[in-house]
């Protein structure tokens, strides 16, 4: 799978139905595990400022561009990507390959109710789909909660605990279900649950989610400051990668004149 680098990290360079076909013919169908991000500018940003988090993020098998903040950013520096792939896109589509290939899913994250509303769909939807188990996002041992995935035993793990805890928790205890495709889901289960309600499709197609999150929710706009913060934050360390480096003193040719 194709990637492009912005600043340390390696996104993938595709789009959603192409990703995830290669998710299921080399990993799904080989029961082999994977960890996959799926960074927005504030993951982004969060990872500049954090060297322990930018470690976890360059582990993962995949760190997806989601969030068109960071498809601009890519076009700005020369290394255009060629689509976001949103989390709560792919968080559908393996679903929907977990139901037909009646696969074992482990949910962790979330409220109480929102995760056993997310669980109520799954069965109700996507009927396929083995539940392997589920917690909620509040339990204080998360051993416990990864001692319990591993004893599952399941080919999907979604972890919904928001950045950068579901990141740390994969990388901490992915050894433990190293056969299960990992991925960090961030508000999903609120969304798939009903609880929130995800931008009108308009919003979608013209890449404005950003915007209809704001509208709806102006206590948002903290966090919608990332997005020119990461971008400047990249462009910066674009321009000083570019700099030529001098590792030795240019030596004195006076005398030779």
């Amino acid at each position: 799978m194709q990637t492009k680098p912005i600043n340390q990290l390696d996104f993938v360079d595709s789009e959603l139905t192409s990703f995830v076909s290669h998710l299921e013919t080399s990993y799904l169908d080989q029961n082999k595990g994977a960890f996959i991000v799926t960074a927005n500018p504030e993951i982004g940003f969060e990872a500049m400022q954090n060297p322990r988090y930018e470690a976890v993020l360059s582990s993962a098998d995949f760190i997806l561009p989601d969030g068109i903040g960071v498809v601009l950013v890519s076009k700005m520096i020369g290394k255009p990507l060629q689509s976001r792939i949103a989390g709560y896109d792919l968080f559908t589509s393996l679903l929907e390959k977990a139901d037909q290939k009646k696969k074992r899913v482990f949910f962790y994250g979330a409220a109480k109710h929102v995760i056993a509303e997310t669980i109520e769909r799954v069965k109700r939807d996507f009927p396929g789909i083995e539940i392997a188990g589920y917690s909620d996002g509040y339990v204080k041992d998360q051993r416990e909660v990864a001692d319990k995935i591993a004893a599952a035993n399941p080919d999907m793990v979604f972890v919904a605990l928001g950045y950068p805890n579901q990141e740390f928790f994969i990388h901490k205890y992915r050894h433990l279900f190293p056969q299960a495709v990992a991925v960090g889901l961030g508000g999903s289960f609120d969304v798939f649950s009903g609880n929130v309600k995800r931008a009108p499709s308009f919003f979608i197609r013209f890449h404005l989610e950003w915007m209809y999150r704001l509208i709806t929710n102006p206590a948002r706009w903290r966090r919608m400051l990332s997005i020119p913060k990461y971008v400047t934050a990249v462009l910066k360390h674009e321009r000083a990668s570019a700099k030529p480096q001098y590792t030795g003193q240019v030596k004195d040719q006076s005398r030779h004149l």
